[in-house]
């Protein structure tokens, strides 16, 4: 019969544990002359290798939470169209992850964003996260309207607004933080 080596190491380790403990109260023996002997550390093979969280599954969203995250984006998203019109940068910026002022804020980020044909037609180069806000965010979402959720993981959602054609297009990646919801970039 052949045993696995994890088992075989296991014995090993046992009948060296037995041994040691049998001469706890003998002499060490003397050591001239003795080969040197290479200590075996043995790894259990029977410990559960760690496992990953279960992955998110949106369609295990009940209707009850898919609801009140809606009416709870549904408010987020006047009172920012409310921001944004009044053209309150201060009051924008507290609605924005810290993942989204970094990437918008990054040099290479606004300097791609000038590049745009609207953007660069006119003769702007974004320099600032405000000019972001105030050349890109103020003319394109002062009246956003969301008509649907999508979930991406429990705290991250899209919200969605539906064209004249049907396309589901993305107003917002959405990431929850405690109770509130905030403009994120999704990573």
């Amino acid at each position: 019969m052949v045993r696995p080596i994890g088992r075989l190491v296991a014995v090993l380790a046992a009948l060296a544990c037995a041994f040691v403990l049998s001469c706890a109260g003998a002499p060490p023996p003397s050591t001239a002359g003795a080969k040197t002997a290479v200590a075996i550390t043995p790894q259990a093979d029977t410990e559960p290798a760690p496992t990953a969280p279960p992955s998110f599954n949106p369609v295990t969203v009940t209707a009850e939470t898919k609801n009140a995250t809606f009416t709870d984006i549904r408010a987020l998203i006047d009172s920012l169209n409310q921001i944004i019109r009044r053209q309150d940068y201060d009051a924008w910026l507290a609605h924005l992850t810290d993942g989204y002022i970094a990437f918008y804020s990054d040099p290479k980020t606004l300097h791609d964003f000038s590049q745009y044909p609207v953007i660069k037609s006119r003769g702007i180069e974004l320099k600032t996260l405000r000019d972001y806000f105030l050349q890109v965010v103020y003319p394109a979402h002062q009246n956003d309207k969301v008509d649907d959720i999508d979930f991406i993981d429990a705290n991250l959602v899209k919200a969605i607004t539906l064209s004249p054609k049907g396309d589901r297009n993305i107003l917002y990646i959405l990431e929850k933080h405690g109770d509130t919801w905030k403009i994120g970039i999704g990573r």
